[in-house]
């Protein structure tokens, strides 16, 4: 039996609580203690409660946790197994607590809070070497617009030697002509990107939901620029390519 503990990351100004282990009553609660130390000493507003790694949770447990996540404006529980879920579902929630199933709903929910501010994420965009070209003006061709957005996006990455392809999904952070930056939420879904090795270049095939910012569907190709972790979350810089 593995001892239950929590781990934390953060995406954009959200922070994300990762739960993992065998729960006990005394383990639940001094995890619930722990997660609301770090909400009220870092003045968390808003909150993703990750239940994916946690086999199972009695109605007491969820309540212990559930207490631990009032404080904030906003507080995502995300990949609660079934039961939970039907006890969740069954059960009265605080009006800031709200149970997602997938990265789109966690997408609505915090929209620009899951954006990252600090820097910016480049993707240079290739150019044509024919004709003549001012270098000045071809620095500014590869500077492509960026724009920051919470787009839900299915992966399909194309490993060599004729394996399956592996399929995830997550969170489009930053966008621009040139290539995307996205955010794992799942954390089975980043364990298989970490485990590719030399991923860069592998070609990738992109689906992008609907959204206010993109009403239609696309289907784009790219190849993998790079893979960052910082601080336990993994993020994935993928570059676009001509079909």
């Amino acid at each position: 039996m593995s001892k239950l503990k929590v781990s934390t990351r953060e995406i954009g100004s959200v922070c994300v609580f990762d739960l993992e282990g065998d729960p006990t009553q005394e383990s639940l609660q001094e995890i619930a203690w722990k997660i609301q130390r770090n909400i009220r000493r870092h003045r968390l507003q808003r909150v993703i409660l990750n239940l994916q790694r946690l086999p199972s949770l009695d109605p007491l447990g969820v309540r212990k946790l559930l207490a631990a996540c009032i404080r904030p404006q906003k507080s995502l529980i995300f990949g609660a197994s079934r039961n939970v879920t039907t006890f969740l579902e069954s059960t009265y929630l605080p009006h800031n607590v709200k149970i997602c199933q997938s990265e789109k709903e966690v997408a609505e929910d915090l929209g620009p809070f899951l954006l990252e501010k600090e820097k910016e994420k480049t993707f240079p965009m290739e150019t044509s070497k024919q004709g003549s070209v001012h270098p000045g003006h071809e620095v500014e061709r590869r500077r492509s617009k960026r724009m920051h957005v919470a787009l839900p996006i299915d992966f399909k990455i194309f490993v060599e030697n004729g394996k399956t392809p592996i399929e995830t999904r997550a969170i489009a952070t930053n966008i621009s002509e040139g290539g995307l930056f996205a955010e794992y939420i799942d954390l089975e879904a980043a364990q298989k990107i970490e485990a590719l090795v030399n991923p860069a270049g592998l070609k990738v095939s992109i689906h992008v939901f609907p959204s206010a910012n993109f009403p239609e569907e696309y289907q784009l190709d790219g190849k993998i620029n790079r893979i960052e972790l910082r601080k336990k979350q993994l993020g994935l810089a993928v570059e676009f390519q001509a079909a």
